[in-house]
């Protein structure tokens, strides 16, 4: 190669092949935005389901929170009217057992 062939492929060759890659370095670049933009929205939506998906949980165990609660208040009102219950009978019974009963003791004496 003489010193005008490589001097014609430096002046035009080299931004020639520069002026080409643009294109395909843009397509390229596109598809990977492209790309990112749609696992960032998928990763947005997913997001979006979880975070649903925990508040339909959180609320479902606070609902079984309360329910919890007033059955154990009801247990415990029921237990207390029991208790009550049974004292009663106890006190009905002991008081018919301890009747004053009269004996013909005598306790010593001439």
């Amino acid at each position: 190669m003489n010193f005008w062939q490589i001097l014609t492929l430096l002046l035009i060759g080299v931004p020639l092949l520069g002026i080409s890659s643009i294109v395909p370095m843009l397509i390229w670049t596109h598809h990977r935005r492209k790309m990112e933009e749609l696992r960032m929205k998928g990763g947005r939506i997913v997001a979006e389901d979880i975070r649903t998906e925990f508040a339909t949980i959180r609320a479902e165990i606070r609902d079984l929170r309360d329910t919890s609660m007033q059955y154990d208040l009801s247990f415990d009102t029921a237990l207390q009217q029991m208790d009550r219950r049974v004292n009663k009978i106890e006190r009905t019974a002991y008081r018919e057992t301890e009747a004053p009963t009269q004996h013909n003791v005598s306790l010593g004496g001439r």
